[in-house]
């Protein structure tokens, strides 16, 4: 596949190998195109010059031609023309008597050079010949492995041609190194970067293999080894970071699903228990009658008044505990009612002197304060809390605090501390600190709270428990 890295880096490194190709290609044109240039300047410089000696030569007046020997003429000439003519030589030629003049006035050897290249005359002879001939211009060009040789020859008159000479050194071995070494660079780049390539690829498939090895070997969050590549280090650290949420999500829906296991044993339980708390309840409702009716009656002894005062404190007793399960399976219903908090703490305070005691009662509160609550239910609750710390202390106090929007009631009591299992599942049903506590009263006590909006904490500070219902204004 294309989206494979190495299929990528592939492609890339054809593309500079390509470009290296086309880049030595003309590299290898341009050079052939210098030579090319280079003789083409050196042809129109050699017609230019020829040229001049012939419009320089029949330029001069009839006077001069005739008051000097020809011959003599066409020397100064030449010598004129070409003294700025670096590296070209000319001269004359005419038919039937050969070379009649000569001149290379930038002769950089020693001495004034004066006689016609015999390794060249042949080629000279050729061109003036043709040029007198044909009446026009002609060149030749030879090109050796050491130089280049151009001759132009211009038609003097119907017997005579000037010609004009250069050599163009072609220092092949200088400009063929340059031309290799030109070509040769970017086929050496071009395979520097596929060797280079492949030991980087190489390199990244030890390290991507050591990666996949720790992931393969890993049942867990995987401990993957550090590569020196910082990509790769990157990426590694994301799969760990991934690894990791990923293990932390399996333990939460494993500690959900055993919670969700729980839950559902305490729905069957607890449609199991309302069953029998209603078939219990008329029983129960019979005794409660029937003791309350004997020890009514005004014939009963004192000998029996004890045990039917037993039996009905244990009916009522079992009267609580079936309301008890009953509020826990069944939803809690509120009837808000506007309510007199001052009333409302002080029959909360009479009942509970009456059934376990006196209490000390802390009021922080306006007192004409009204909350919307449902008195039967709340004070249900807070019965259970004085109730709970009545069953674990002699010494307990109730707090009423107006904070605002919140009416918070407090129950607190000194005694030991609870074992940590059992505090943090204080208000969850069947939880309970004492052997012979059912672990309903606080769950109760819960519901009630939520079910006015509000909530049930506990708290323990330097051996003293306190237990809080936190209820949020609302409208009656």
């Amino acid at each position: 596949m294309f989206n494979a890295l190495s299929r990528q880096l592939f492609v890339i490194w054809a593309l500079v190998a390509l470009a290296c190709v086309g880049m030595g290609v003309l590299l290898l044109v341009a050079w052939r195109q210098t030579g090319s240039v280079q003789v083409a300047h050196a042809r129109q410089a050699l017609s230019a010059d020829c040229a001049a000696v012939v419009s320089r030569y029949r330029g001069a007046s009839p006077a001069a031609r005739a008051s000097s020997p020809s011959n003599g003429l066409l020397d100064v000439v030449l010598q004129l023309v070409l003294q700025d003519a670096s590296g070209v030589e000319g001269g004359a030629w005419q038919s039937g008597r050969g070379f009649t003049a000569y001149a290379y006035p930038t002769y950089e050897g020693s001495g004034d050079k004066t006689d016609v290249p015999e390794a060249e005359s042949g080629n000279i002879v050729t061109t003036a010949s043709v040029a007198v001939g044909s009446r026009r211009e002609q060149s030749y060009v030879r090109q050796g492995e050491r130089e280049t040789v151009l001759i132009t020859a211009c038609p003097l008159d119907t017997t005579r041609a000037v010609w004009t000479m250069t050599r163009l050194a072609r220092a092949p071995g200088r400009s063929s190194s340059l031309l290799a070494a030109g070509i040769g660079l970017p086929f050496a780049l071009a395979l520097a970067s596929a060797i280079g390539l492949v030991a980087i690829m190489r390199r990244w498939r030890r390290k991507l293999d050591a990666v996949e090895d720790a992931l393969t070997r890993s049942s867990g969050v995987p401990a993957l080894p550090r590569t020196g590549s910082p990509e790769v280090d990157r990426l590694a650290d994301a799969v760990v970071a991934y690894a990791s949420r990923l293990d932390a999500s399996h333990r939460e829906a494993e500690a959900l699903s055993t919670e969700l296991r729980r839950h559902e044993r305490l729905v069957g339980l607890g449609r199991m228990t309302a069953t029998v708390a209603h078939e219990i309840r008329n029983p129960i409702a019979t005794m409660r009658l029937a003791a309350e009716n004997a020890l009514a009656a005004p014939a009963v002894s004192d000998e029996q008044r004890a045990p039917l005062t037993m039996v009905l404190a244990q009916v009522r007793k079992l009267d609580d505990l079936v309301e008890s399960l009953l509020g826990m399976v069944q939803p809690i219903r509120l009837r808000l009612e506007d309510t007199a908090i001052e009333a409302w703490v002080a029959s909360i305070e009479r009942a509970t002197w009456k059934e376990v005691g006196p209490v000390t009662v802390e009021r922080r509160y306006a007192p004409d304060l009204h909350w919307a609550i449902d008195r039967e239910q709340l004070s249900r609750a807070v019965e259970n809390l004085l109730r709970n710390a009545f069953q674990h202390a002699a010494d307990v106090a109730m707090a009423v605090v107006h904070d605002g929007h919140t009416l918070r009631i407090t129950v607190t009591n000194a005694g030991p501390s609870l074992d940590p299992e059992i505090e943090e599942r204080l208000f969850e049903p069947f939880v309970s600190g004492r052997v012979d506590g059912n672990g309903l009263g606080l769950a109760l006590v819960r519901e009630i709270a939520e079910g006015h909006g509000g909530h049930a904490r506990y708290e323990r500070d330097d051996g003293v428990h306190a237990f809080s219902l936190e209820i949020p204004w609302r409208r009656s």
